[in-house]
C-alpha cells in the first residue's frame, strides 16, 4: 500500500475509505496551502498596486479556479467521502453526481491550463522579483498536484463507487 497520497498509482490495492482518508489528510490540505500562498502574494501586490496586466489576468483566473476547487473539496469532505467511508464498497455514486464531479474537475484543469498559458509555461524572466518567481513556482506545483488529485479520483476512487446502469 502506498504511504503517501501523491505516490498512488493505477493498480495499487487501496480501500476506497483509506483513499478518502489520504485525500482528506494529505491532498486537500496541500492544495489549499499552495492556493493560500498564491493568494497572499496577490493580496500583497494588490495592496502595493504592482500587478501588471498579465498578472492581473492570472489573478482573476486563479481565483475562479480556487473557488471551483474549494467547492468541490468541501463537497467531497462533507458529502461524498463520508458516504464512501461509512458504506465501504456498498456506497454507490449516482451517474449525475459523477458527471458533476467530472465536469468540475475538467473546469479546474482548464483554468489551470489557462494560467499555464498566461504564464508562458511557468517561465519567468531573470529580471522578475523573487516573490513573483516563487509565485510562478507555486503555480507549477499547484498544476502538478491538481492533475495528480484528479487522476487518482477519476481513475481509482470514483470508478469503484459508480452505480452501473443498463441502458436499453
Amino acid at each position: 500500500m502506498p504511504t503517501c497520497f501523491w505516490n498512488i498509482q493505477l493498480g495499487d490495492s487501496i480501500a476506497p475509505s483509506e483513499l478518502c482518508h489520504q485525500i482528506e489528510q494529505e491532498c486537500h490540505p496541500e492544495l489549499l496551502t499552495i492556493c493560500k500562498d498564491i493568494a497572499e502574494y496577490f493580496s500583497r501586490q494588490d495592496h502595493l498596486g504592482f500587478l501588471d496586466p498579465i498578472a492581473e489576468m492570472v489573478q482573476l483566473v486563479f481565483f475562479k479556479m480556487e473557488d471551483e476547487m474549494k467547492h468541490l473539496l468541501l463537497k467531497e469532505k462533507n458529502l461524498i467521502f463520508p458516504g464512501i467511508k461509512s458504506k465501504q464498497r456498498l456506497f454507490v455514486l449516482s451517474p449525475a453526481a459523477w458527471k458533476y464531479i467530472e465536469h468540475t474537475q475538467r473546469v479546474i484543469a482548464a483554468l489551470i491550463e489557462k494560467i499555464r498559458h498566461l504564464l508562458n509555461h511557468f517561465q519567468t524572466k531573470p529580471t522578475c522579483s523573487r516573490e513573483w518567481q516563487h509565485c510562478v513556482q507555486q503555480f507549477f506545483q499547484l498544476e502538478k498536484k491538481i492533475h495528480q488529485w484528479i487522476f487518482v479520483e477519476q481513475n481509482i476512487l470514483y470508478p469503484s463507487s459508480l452505480q452501473s446502469f443498463s441502458i436499453n
